[in-house]
Parts: structure tokens; sequence; C-alpha cells
């Protein structure tokens, strides 16, 4: 866990710095434009904030709610959000590592597709990630290779923002909850190479 907690900052500060031609580009986010879309994508009764309620229909933002709610009224406006989004992305990194531990009824799960889907109002520029879990439960999600320069595209690689989580197995037919009807979530949060899902 030390050793991949350091790789992950590594790649933080790595990618992070503007010389070099061996780096992963930062996406273009307008956070005005992004927290404005956000807006109206999930508030459906028009108040001009976002409830818990609404927010699950963006469950990488509900788990985290804590961090955009600067007046701890439970809901997220939207000067909270584009303020979170410019904190988000403000150290201008390109990519991280991140791992997702999953376990179904108590154990690893094995051989299951993680995907994490960004939230629309990121725009274009980022990219999904995807992994398979090994035999301890473990997926090492990444963006498709081509997408990174060629010396980094044999690592696994996820941009920063918000993201749905689609979780699918060959074998085993999990819940619409983890996956087509997603209630999974997460948003990148520097320092933390790793997530859990439990799944049940």
């Amino acid at each position: 866990m030390f050793k991949r907690f350091c790789l992950g900052v590594f790649m933080v500060a790595f990618t992070g710095c503007s010389s070099g031609p061996e780096r992963v580009k930062p996406p273009r986010i307008n956070p005005t434009a992004a927290a404005r879309q956000a807006i109206e994508l999930y508030d459906t009764d028009h108040d001009g904030k976002l409830s818990q309620e609404e927010l699950a229909r963006c469950p990488g933002v509900l788990i985290s709610i804590g961090r955009y709610d600067a007046n701890r009224d439970k809901m997220i406006d939207g000067e909270e959000f584009r303020t979170h989004l410019e904190n988000l992305l403000k150290n201008g990194t390109g990519a991280t590592q991140l791992a997702c531990n999953v376990s179904y009824k108590g154990q690893p799960l094995a051989g299951a597709t993680v995907v994490l889907e960004p939230e629309p109002y990121l725009g274009t520029e980022i990219q999904a990630a995807e992994g398979v879990t090994t035999n301890a439960g473990i997926a090492d999600v990444g963006m498709p290779p081509e997408k990174s320069p060629a010396a980094l595209r044999s690592m696994k690689l996820i941009q920063y923002g918000t993201f749905k989580v689609r979780i699918t197995h060959p074998t085993i037919n999990l819940p619409a909850k983890y996956n087509t009807e997603t209630t999974l979530g997460y948003e990148t949060i520097p320092g933390e190479p790793s997530v859990n899902f439990v799944l049940k």
C-alpha cells in the first residue's frame, strides 16, 4: 500500500509538470460552465440547488457532498459547485493512478469489469477508465492507452474528475444498481490511490 501511495503521488507530480514532452495534458474544463451545466442536468425542481435526492443521478458528487457544501445546508448551489471544481482541477494534474477494491457478499470479486464513466458536465476531454479485478478483487483502472504519451502507455492512468461507476461480471448477475442503474460513484481525491466498492 505504501508503494502504491508513493507511486500515485509521483504520478500527480510528474504529470502536472509543465515541462517535458512525456506527460498527460490536463483536460480543459471551464468550472463556471461545468457547474452551470451540472445544475441544468440534475436540478429537477429548478430551484438553482442540488438536493441529495436530485444527486442520486450523479453519485460521484453525492458521495462527496460534504466537500462541496460550504454552507452546510445539505444542498449544492452553482457557486459551491464551481468553487469545488476549481479546487479539484487547480493543480493542473493530467492523470494519476487508481486501484478499485471490489468485494461481493463479503468476498473479493475476481473477474469483474469496472468502468468509470465521466459525468457529462465535464465535457469531452475526460476519458472513461476501465479495469478487470484480479483474484484479490483489485482492478487498476485506466483510460485508453492511446490517450497517453507513448512512454506512459504501459501504465494504467486515470484523469481527475467525477465518475459514475459501473461494475459487471461475466458469470454473476450483479444487481442493476451496480451497473445499468448504478448508484456507485467516484470523485478523484488527491493523495488517495485506491477506493473500495462493497457490493451486496
